[in-house]
């Protein structure tokens, strides 16, 4: 990579880190699941036990927050640094990932600034929701095992990091199995008893041991390991049986239980509370669907060119979308907006691949115009993200569409 590229990246992840940092410490009080996730984090660490987070998800998610905790305190910058610094990071690995498989740094540049700016992304990094760095996390893996080009270290290293991500969350199952089918098939390794025992050795058992090691402290409590197997069977079956009962009265997310409505109607629920002088100050988790409504199109179209170039790589993008898209399409239990955070890389990177394409016909005119058209409607509704005071008059059709709990 060469110079000028490597300080674009540093430009990148201050542009998104800035975004994400302005004023984060408002309210200066925990709000939502912090209530939840910053005790549990403390409780799993000095006793082994999970509340009063919900104890069916992995647990590494509280010795990350812990440390956090400890190095800044128990105060908005050790709740929310984590998230910050995440989320600013995905931004830079979805850059890295989407200049692999494109190979064209407008590619990369138009996904990685479209999720910088992405209201959602925003306030789900300004928070504790796992879907920030549990994306970052998974997104790094990805990008290694791109990288690792038959070198054992780095796939190695893949491993580590994805077992890092299934121990944040069951979200990246699928695409975890489809990576280590896509290494099977690379070369028609499968033909290899040798090689198959490598990768799976290699990118099933070390992810499934750092997994286990995230239940350190639930083991200190004195359970043994076919209680491990029974424990994680009663939490998947748990999760299959959640209703919209298991979650507390009120939520806000409550409104738009289904993940089918992401990318194709209006989804937008949060708090706010209307001001004197026609102001007002709102916290909104919402799926712009003027950009969104772009991603299966996008998705279509770069399936497309992936057939018609014979390109696995431009698949990539469209293979992990399908892989985590079709789980949540698929489960029983409510799924909430905040989910598709961890799509939005690959889908913001589908996006960019047809923009490009498009341009290649029409001129770089239409890219850039095309750039900050999204980009200026991304930064319009970024004070929803961020809690800032703003005039009714000029959002007041979105506020119309939204769900929201006036306080």
């Amino acid at each position: 990579m060469k110079k000028n590229e490597v300080y674009l990246l540093c430009l990148l992840f201050l542009f998104a880190f800035s975004l994400r940092c302005y004023d984060f410490s408002y309210p200066s009080f925990r709000w939502a699941d912090e209530n939840a996730h910053v005790p549990a984090a403390t409780n799993y660490i000095e006793n082994g036990q999970f509340e009063p987070d919900f104890w069916e998800h992995p647990p590494l998610r509280h010795l990350i927050l812990y440390g956090f905790l400890q190095i800044f305190g128990d105060n908005p910058y050790g709740w929310r640094m984590r998230n910050i610094l995440f989320g600013a990071a995905a931004v830079v690995l979805t850059y890295l990932f989407a200049r692999k498989i494109s190979g064209s740094r407008n590619v990369a540049l138009m996904a990685a600034l479209l999720l910088s700016s992405d209201p959602l992304h925003i306030v789900l990094s300004r928070y504790t929701f796992e879907e920030v760095y549990g994306g970052a996390v998974f997104l790094a893996a990805v990008i290694l095992f791109l990288m690792h080009e038959k070198r054992s270290s780095v796939l190695v290293l893949s491993a580590f990091v994805m077992g890092c991500a299934l121990a944040i969350k069951w979200y990246y199952v699928p695409c975890w199995l489809l990576l280590f089918g896509l290494l099977l098939r690379d070369d028609e390794n499968y033909r290899q008893p040798g090689l198959v025992l490598f990768f799976t050795v290699t990118y099933i058992l070390i992810p499934l041991t750092v997994f286990i090691a995230s239940y350190y402290q639930w083991f200190g409590r004195g359970y043994s390991f076919p209680e491990f197997l029974d424990f994680i069977t009663s939490a998947y079956y748990s999760l299959q049986k959640y209703t919209p009962k298991n979650f507390q009265a009120g939520m806000i997310f409550l409104s738009h239980p289904s993940s089918l409505e992401w990318f194709f109607k209006p989804v937008i629920v949060g708090q706010g509370t209307y001001l004197e002088g026609d102001r007002g100050e709102f916290i909104l988790y919402m799926n712009n669907l003027p950009l969104w409504i772009l991603v299966v199109p996008s998705m279509i179209a770069t399936t497309v060119l992936a057939i018609r170039d014979k390109s696995l790589a431009l698949a990539i993008p469209v293979l992990l979308f399908c892989g985590s898209y079709l789980l949540f399409l698929t489960v029983k239990r409510p799924v909430f907006i905040y989910s598709a955070a961890t799509l939005l890389p690959f889908a913001f990177t589908a996006l960019a691949v047809v923009t490009a394409r498009v341009a290649d016909r029409y001129g770089a005119r239409f890219y850039y115009c095309m750039l900050a058209i999204m980009l200026a409607w991304n930064l319009y509704l970024y004070p929803f993200a961020t809690a800032k005071k703003v005039p009714i008059a000029p959002y007041r059709y979105l506020l119309e569409k939204a769900d929201i709990v006036l306080q």
